[in-house]
C-alpha cells in the first residue's frame, strides 16, 4: 500500500509541474539563469521562500507589486515576465489605455518619444 501512495505522490507532483502557468515558469527561469537559490531570491525581494517557492509552483500568483520588483530585480519588463505579446490590432487601445494613465502635464515632446516608442515596439514584434 506505500509503494502506491508513493506513485501517486509522485505522479501528481509530475502533472502539476507539466501544468505550470508560464509565469511560475518565468520566475523559475529568471532565478535559475541567475544561478540563486529561493531563499537568495526570496532575501533579495525582501519575501519569504514560501512565497517564491508558491509562485514558481503555480500555487499562487504574485501581486501587482510584486511583479514589479521581480521584473525590476531581474532587469526585464512586465509583458517579458508575463510572456505577454502584443497583439498590433490592439495598438490604438493600448495607446487609449496608457494615454488614461498619463499624467496631464505630459509635453508635446514626451507623447512623442512614448508614439515613437510603441511604434518601434509594434515594427520590432512584427
Amino acid at each position: 500500500m506505500i509503494n502506491s501512495k508513493c506513485t501517486i505522490k509522485k505522479e501528481v507532483r509530475t502533472l502539476a509541474r507539466e501544468n505550470k502557468p508560464a509565469l511560475a515558469l518565468k520566475i523559475a527561469e529568471l532565478r535559475n539563469n541567475r544561478n540563486l537559490t529561493q531563499k537568495a531570491l526570496a532575501e533579495a525581494l525582501d519575501f519569504s521562500k514560501q512565497e517564491i517557492s508558491n509562485w514558481e509552483t503555480g500555487l499562487k500568483t504574485p501581486r501587482i507589486a510584486a511583479l514589479s520588483k521581480i521584473a525590476e530585480y531581474f532587469d526585464v519588463t512586465l509583458s517579458e515576465l508575463l510572456d505577454e505579446r502584443l497583439d498590433i490590432t490592439n495598438v490604438e487601445r493600448t495607446a487609449r489605455v496608457l494615454a488614461t494613465h498619463l499624467n496631464s502635464q505630459i509635453t508635446t515632446e514626451e507623447l512623442t518619444k512614448i508614439t515613437k516608442f510603441m511604434d518601434q515596439f509594434a515594427h520590432n514584434n512584427n
